[in-house]
């Protein structure tokens, strides 16, 4: 019963919010659009009564406006490889096999194109918190070539962003951003000061985890692993919680 009511408690705090937005990796996201927040691995997103879902090759758009009913408004070819979706402001940041896509959602029910960065083909997940945008490459059995790393955007230019930095990793997977500390789910979870964006230093690790996607929230980490869902204390790296797969 306690494994139960943990599982039940996770998924509520990790995918909703009191006013039905999600969690955001970055913690700095901007709640007054009333833009949902996801783990840097989703693959939807909410604003408003609009809801956004990718697959491989599309963004389609729902209007769920009245209850317990959705509407398929459009359904729009953005490109190949899609796997994740991070919102910030009016902007959509679309992870794919070879790049990151961003998208105006400032209509929300009619995004536009504002800029594309590409690199080699590799899964991406992605967040940002306006300014910069991070990333992970890693191979894997749909990811095409081998690249395992950490890359840095400076956003100053929207439309047209540059890397400033790529850190080696092992197999990095989802990324969660709060302030100047950066969690990456690399071998565990993997802890970042990322002040000084050309030199960044590795300051925690929670080693021995399957780690997927991690989400910063209330001073607390909520990981998402191959084997089930932890919790820890974000400042001591202390596991507060855990639930086992059934």
């Amino acid at each position: 019963m306690k494994r139960t009511i943990l599982f039940i408690f996770i998924l509520a705090v990790t995918f909703a919010c009191e006013d039905g937005s999600i969690f955001s990796s970055s913690e700095s996201s901007d709640n007054s659009s009333g833009i949902s927040k996801g783990g840097s691995t989703a693959t939807f997103a909410i604003k408003g009564d609009v809801l956004y879902v990718v697959d491989s090759e599309h963004l389609n758009i729902f209007d769920i406006s009245i209850e317990n009913e959705s509407e398929l408004l459009q359904k729009t070819q953005v490109g190949w490889g899609i796997e994740t979706i991070f919102p910030f402001g009016d902007m959509l940041f679309l992870g794919t096999q070879s790049g990151v896509l961003i998208y105006d959602i400032s209509q929300p029910t009619s995004p536009s194109f504002i800029s594309e960065y590409s690199h080699i083909v590799a899964c991406d997940p992605v967040v940002t918190d306006g300014d910069f945008a991070y990333l992970t490459l890693r191979t894997g059995s749909n990811c095409g070539r081998p690249i395992n790393e950490l890359q840095i955007l400076d956003l100053s230019n929207i439309n047209q962003p540059v890397m400033i930095n790529a850190v080696p990793m092992n197999n990095p997977k989802g990324l969660s951003l709060h302030g100047n500390t950066l969690y990456v789910c690399d071998e565990g979870v993997k802890v970042f000061d990322v002040s000084d964006k050309n030199n960044i230093v590795e300051i925690g690790h929670i080693p021995n985890i399957p780690a997927n996607d991690v989400i910063f929230h209330n001073n607390q980490l909520l990981v998402t692993a191959d084997n089930g869902f932890y919790q820890f204390d974000a400042t001591e790296f202390i596991q507060l919680s855990y639930f086992e797969y059934l």
